[in-house]
């Protein structure tokens, strides 16, 4: 099974981010934990956790009685996420490093396995998911979490009134991650990525979130995704320091939007959850 490195790295600055990111689309996904059914005293898998942020929702629901495992290829993300969770006192989640290629579980099969903007990274994600289906019992819950955002024409996100700074800087983000391999289309192939698996009838849902004002969190969340991407956006073509001018990049987008009153909204977080039949994974 081939895999694909993070394509944003694990520097100190990007697991910083992705806590930030964590929770600004916090909501989002504890709200597919819940429809998919987590419950309190289930073992949850959650593969590709990066700082940890999913695999701490999970905790929440599973309660003290339950427990969670989160797997990263990165031993950074594992070093920060285990970090967070010592300081934060949880004793129901522990972290572990390991390619999801190679990536064995010891112990029982669990009864969940959950990612978030994980499948995305993979060019046979199916294939990944069969693999990881291997680790979940029979009636096991399976709930991935993933972006839909198309590559321009049309605009990668949707505003009202139009907001060209916002609108840029996301087409940018786009652009850049689908150059580097990353399929930004994931969560619109969920259902069938689902099927191919060996899952059929997966449930979906598609969550978004509306901004306004001068103190929404989607300037900054826009902000740091691009300052994390710009060596990348250079590289593939997308768009030249001088063109991005991050530094600024908060600023404009609020002024533009609060100028004009716009209605920001970020791309659709799909979701699709299944339960696990005898020789799903096969």
């Amino acid at each position: 099974m081939q895999t694909n490195d993070y394509a944003l790295g694990h520097t100190q600055e990007e697991l910083e981010r992705l806590v930030q990111q964590g929770r600004f689309f916090g909501e989002m996904t504890e709200h597919m934990l819940l429809k998919a059914g987590l419950a309190p005293g289930m073992r949850v898998l959650d593969v590709g956790c990066g700082a940890g942020d999913v695999s701490f929702l999970a905790a929440k629901l599973v309660g003290p009685q339950g427990a969670v495992i989160g797997v990263d290829k990165a031993p950074e993300a594992i070093g920060y996420a285990q970090g967070r969770a010592q300081a934060a006192g949880l004793q129901n989640v522990r972290f572990i490093a390991a390619d999801l290629a190679h990536f064995q579980l010891d112990g029982e099969p669990v009864d969940a396995l959950i990612g978030r903007l994980v499948l995305m990274y993979f060019p046979d994600p199916a294939a990944v998911l069969r693999r990881l289906l291997t680790f979940v019992k029979p009636g096991g819950i399976v709930a991935f979490q993933e972006l839909d955002t198309p590559v321009t024409p049309p605009p990668a996100v949707m505003c009202d009134p139009f907001c060209d700074t916002y609108v840029a800087a996301a087409t940018r983000i786009t652009q850049t991650l689908t150059r580097l391999g990353v399929d930004t289309r994931c969560g619109a192939k969920l259902r069938r990525i689902f099927e191919q698996a060996g899952l059929p009838g997966a449930q979906t849902i598609a969550t978004l979130r509306y901004e306004n004002g001068p103190d929404s969190a989607i300037y900054a969340w826009i902000e740091q995704l691009t300052r994390t991407l710009l060596p990348l956006m250079q590289q593939v073509g997308v768009a030249t320091a001088d063109e991005v001018q991050v530094d600024t990049l908060v600023e404009r987008m609020r002024q533009e939007a609060v100028e004009k009153g716009c209605t920001l909204v970020t791309p659709p977080m799909v979701a699709a959850w299944a339960r696990k039949t005898q020789g799903s994974e096969a």
